[in-house]
């Protein structure tokens, strides 16, 4: 009777709950996927510069380093908005001014459709914009980077930037190692070189550590030298603090000092004053003295 009443009750009153079986295993709700709303509603042409995208115009006095700088800027602001080959293309169009606009559609013109990609007009751009004669000044400049007043970190930077420049010199990982190790000053090379470490970040790692304990070492012998310097001036005070001791105690007993002395040359003429009256003294008569 009481499974009549609930039952009816549960049909009048349709906000009730129904209890809960435990031996069915309650049901997680499923949450909708966070959908990027600036994405969404918004291309990425017009959200490259909030992340630092910047435009490109061409002038006389343009060197290979500032376009340089704009493609590598340009290709990290695309790979941290996730930008498809086809956004890349079409955002870094968007960025070209003045002549460097002009470039390029001059050469889209004559070049056919389906070769327009992203990778060409990275290409191109080097072509047009990065000489030869740069690359080839920064590969000299890597076979002759030394280490030189650099610290580990600063030479590490210069030597990755310049890599690029010389991939057949940095073919492999080992043949970047070596490279690198051929750079380091000598007493740091000394400490490294004999590992034979063919992984890059382990052989920097190994560096630092190398001009640590280098600086260490340094700093142990000047503090050894300078407590050697205090310890030979503390000497040097005490021995003429106890001299002038010393010639104060003569004085007192002698009643004149070792510097009131009157020189060895004024002595020296006073005895040869003396000799000289004993020899002018005339001699007497009678007994010829």
């Amino acid at each position: 009777m009481i499974n009549d009443w609930f039952s009816h009750y549960i049909r009048t009153n349709s906000t009730v709950q129904l209890p809960q079986d435990p031996n069915v295993p309650p049901v997680t709700p499923v949450v909708p996927p966070v959908v990027n709303l600036d994405r969404a509603t918004k291309p990425p042409i017009y959200r490259i510069r909030k992340h630092g995208a910047q435009e490109f115009r061409a002038k006389d006095d343009d060197d290979a380093k500032r376009a340089e700088f704009w493609l590598d800027n340009t290709i990290r602001v695309f790979d941290e908005l996730s930008c498809t080959l086809d956004e890349c293309l079409k955002c870094a169009i968007s960025l070209l001014r003045d002549s460097a606009y002009y470039w390029w559609n001059t050469l889209v013109s004559v070049v056919p459709k389906e070769r327009i990609t992203w990778k060409f007009f990275q290409v191109e751009f080097r072509k047009k914009y990065i000489s030869q004669h740069f690359i080839d000044s920064k590969h000299k400049e890597l076979l002759k980077l030394k280490q030189g007043h650099m610290t580990i970190s600063e030479y590490e930077r210069k030597f990755v930037r310049l890599s690029r420049y010389a991939r057949k010199c940095v073919s492999s990982e080992a043949a970047m190692c070596r490279r690198f190790e051929e750079g380091l000053n000598e007493d740091i090379k000394l400490l490294v070189g004999i590992l034979g470490i063919n992984e890059f970040v382990v052989l920097v790692e190994r560096a630092c550590k190398a001009e640590e304990l280098g600086k260490e070492k340094q700093k142990a012998e000047f503090e050894s030298k300078d407590t050697r310097k205090r310890s030979a001036r503390k000497v040097s005070q005490m021995t003429m603090k106890k001299f002038k001791n010393d010639g104060g105690r003569f004085k007192t007993n002698t009643g004149i000092s070792i510097r009131e002395r009157p020189p060895v040359s004024s002595r020296a003429t006073s005895v040869a004053s003396v000799g000289n009256e004993k020899l002018s003294k005339p001699k007497c008569q009678r007994c010829c003295r």
